[in-house]
């Protein structure tokens, strides 16, 4: 299966697990697991994996995928964006892992009730900031609220086409643009 042939059935952001429902249908799940790793080897994808540590038992363990040419993301503007994000999240990551020796990972927060949120940033095992991608200006979602007030971890919502920045309550309407540039990588 081509790169091109898989990108057009696979959206970007989903689980592993609805990505072999999705191509799977007349192969067989673990061929298309193959498939996810073969591509991740070949820095084609990547996973981000839900941040599970002593968060809530109710924590699903099925990573998203996302890929790391932003060209490849077929699908609506949401998707892309939130493609595009998690790879600038990811080089932060890096970055501070390389530069400042520090133990920052790309995870994402989801509950059995489908409450999500699209990233946490973990350092050294300990949830430091949620983020949630949005394309437009909106107030912050409910997921985003759970989560800070359950867990009491920092929030930031970075909107693509934020039309002001600011504070609600304790979680931060950010513009993306200025967000991302302001992130190593």
């Amino acid at each position: 299966m081509s790169v091109p042939v898989w990108r057009s059935c696979v959206p970007t952001g989903i689980t592993t697990a609805v990505a072999v429902m999705v191509i799977g249908v007349g192969i067989a799940p673990n061929t298309v697991k193959k498939y996810i790793e073969i591509f991740e080897s070949l820095y084609i994808l990547f996973r981000v994996s839900p941040y599970a540590n002593n968060i809530a038992r109710s924590l699903l363990k099925e990573p998203k995928v996302y890929f790391y040419d932003t060209g490849l993301v077929e699908g609506d503007d949401g998707a892309r964006f939130e493609n595009l994000v998690a790879v600038n999240l990811l080089k932060h990551c890096w970055s501070t892992q390389d530069l400042d020796a520090k133990g920052l990972e790309l995870h994402y927060l989801r509950t059995k009730e489908k409450r999500e949120v699209d990233f946490c940033l973990v350092e050294n095992g300990k949830p430091t900031l949620m983020i949630e991608a949005k394309l437009r200006d909106v107030n912050t979602t409910s997921s985003i609220w759970y989560f800070h007030e359950k867990y009491g971890i920092p929030g930031k919502q970075i909107v693509k086409l934020c039309k002001q920045e600011r504070m609600q309550s304790d979680i931060e309407i950010r513009s993306a643009l200025k967000y991302l540039q302001g992130l190593r990588g």
